[in-house]
């Protein structure tokens, strides 16, 4: 959109954010990614928006909640695989997602999106 002049791009109208701009090559070789995720985190939509239009899966490991975060709801209307972890302590969501990387997985992103693919 232009404004005065100057063109603006707008990230917040991207479905996913700006995160989905790049995730989509997390994908490339794998049918599922596998990612541990802070329960207010905004990567858990970007990936279960880019594996939606993809086509592909992801699985999220997130600290169970009494009532989960808009984005963890969001993420899993998008058709993310929710597991919700107890305790909640981000080591132990990790550790969980780690622990079922080593089922036949294709792909498993740590947090920070940093990522091992098989």
């Amino acid at each position: 959109m232009e404004h005065e002049g100057v063109l603006v791009v707008r990230d917040d109208l991207f479905p996913g954010g700006t995160k989905a701009r790049f995730l989509g090559m997390l994908f490339d070789g794998a049918e599922e990614v596998v990612y541990a995720t802070p329960a207010e985190g905004g990567a858990q939509v970007a990936l279960a928006t880019v594996a939606r239009k993809l086509g592909k899966r992801t699985t999220l490991f997130v600290a169970r909640r009494a009532k989960p975060h808009p984005r963890t709801l969001q993420a899993a209307k998008l058709g993310a695989k929710i597991v919700p972890v107890t305790p909640g302590y981000l080591s132990v969501v990790q550790a969980r997602a780690r622990e079922y990387c080593t089922k036949p997985v294709h792909g498993c992103c740590r947090l920070g999106l940093t990522c091992r693919m098989r």
